[in-house]
């Protein structure tokens, strides 16, 4: 008789056991790669699963998305990002418990839109990862065969609360690398800057000098002659050192701001009017779409024109062929947290029809120096987002409707 019970119960003795060595090694990793790894083997030992795609919330600064943590299965399954607020995170951080896509249809339904981009990877169950009561995470499941038994599915959503935990681990550990760095960052920029507000002064005097000496010794020769040609190359460069000068001073010492009640939507027109030939020269159609009712916006004048024509001419440089540059601004309403007010929030929207930015270089673009472009200085973006910053805004970088990259800027507005 004691063999029988447990023959009948040994199993998921063993499985309560297995479990809770998992747990153990769990919390001894803090690569969600690795983890994603021995995820994928417990589940495999528990179920009969053939491939999974862990999706965890991007941390970094104003991220709006949750990512495939494996790059590889991303490539190779064209893995869709998830927002942050789209239907199905939504629909697990009120249910919080393991989705079965046969099972459910109704729900399935609801989130036919979402889930669309995962045919191609034969997913039919779906499990949140919670921790400290908040969705920090997805984990997506081909199950070969099914429907679980009572005993899988315990295991199934017990394993569920350790991955949640353990990637939580992971997730603080990587935050605090990551608030080290930005330390040393800052540590660095602040060095940088006393050094480039000295070097830029030092700079500047003897560039004017050589602009009124070059531009003096053009007048001499007359138009479409070598001479002046390459007189007028030399007082392009020396604008184009000029102007690199101007960048390092104003990312070193932002000048004071001098705020007004501003309408939006005339200063990006009159902005477009700025890179309108050289949109034209490009092939590229400016289109604009702006609310109605666009309240003002109590920001300095020459701060917002150098912010727009920044990010106006990033798009532009995105689309050498040619394509569509889509300028949006609304008005957003967030909720206050816990028991605060609303906050209202001007948002303005810059999309290209570019090739778009890999999604783990899409917060290092704000740093100084760093550009993917050839050629480029890699300031024009550090600049937006210290200017963005000075007004207590967010700006951020994410993947655009028509596939190219979407500058999204949010501003508080009275």
């Amino acid at each position: 008789m004691f063999e029988k019970i447990r023959h009948i119960f040994g199993k998921p003795m063993e499985s309560d056991s297995s479990l809770a060595e998992f747990e153990d090694t769990l919390m001894l990793i803090v690569d969600p790669e690795q983890l994603t790894n021995n995820l994928l083997s417990k589940l495999r030992e528990l179920t009969s699963v053939e491939k999974a795609f862990v999706y965890l919330a991007d941390r970094s600064e104003s991220a709006r998305t949750f990512l495939a943590v494996d790059k590889v299965s991303r490539e190779a399954y064209k893995l869709p990002e998830l927002p942050i607020d789209g239907r199905i995170a939504q629909w697990f951080r009120t249910n919080r418990q393991i989705l079965f896509f046969e099972d459910n249809k109704e729900v399935t339904r609801y989130l036919e839109s979402d889930l669309q981009p995962f045919s191609g990877s034969s997913v039919n169950l779906a499990l949140p990862l919670i921790s400290m009561d908040r969705l920090i995470g997805i984990v997506f499941v081909h199950l070969l065969e099914g429907p679980l038994n009572k005993v899988q599915l315990a295991n199934l959503q017990v394993l569920s609360r350790q991955a949640g935990l353990a990637f939580e681990n992971a997730l603080l550990f990587k935050e605090r690398l990551r608030q080290n760095e930005r330390m040393f960052r800052a540590e660095q920029l602040a060095t940088m800057g006393q050094f480039a507000a000295g070097i830029a002064h030092e700079l500047r005097n003897p560039l004017t000098a050589i602009r009124s000496t070059v531009q003096y010794l053009a007048s001499e020769f007359d138009e479409g002659t070598d001479q002046r040609k390459l007189a007028d190359d030399t007082l392009d460069e020396v604008d184009r050192l000029n102007n690199i000068v101007g960048n390092l001073l104003s990312l070193a010492q932002p000048a004071e701001s001098n705020t007004e009640e501003i309408d939006v939507a005339e200063q990006i027109k009159r902005c477009l009017g700025l890179i309108e030939a050289k949109a034209k020269s490009q092939n590229v159609r400016l289109e604009t779409d702006f609310d109605s009712d666009l309240p003002r916006l109590t920001f300095d004048l020459v701060q917002l024109r150098q912010l727009l024509v920044n990010v106006l001419m990033n798009g532009l440089q995105a689309m050498p062929e040619g394509g569509t540059l889509l300028i949006r601004a609304g008005l957003a309403v967030e909720a206050g947290r816990g028991s605060g007010p609303d906050s209202r929030r001007m948002l303005i929207e810059v999309e290209d029809a570019g090739d778009g930015i890999a999604p783990e270089l899409r917060q290092k673009v704000f740093e100084p120096f760093f550009t993917t472009k050839p050629g480029g200085t890699g300031l024009g973006l550090a600049i937006c987002s210290s200017i963005v910053k000075q007004y207590n805004g967010e700006i951020w970088i994410d993947k655009a409707e028509n596939g190219g990259a979407g500058v999204r800027i949010s501003l508080p507005v009275k």
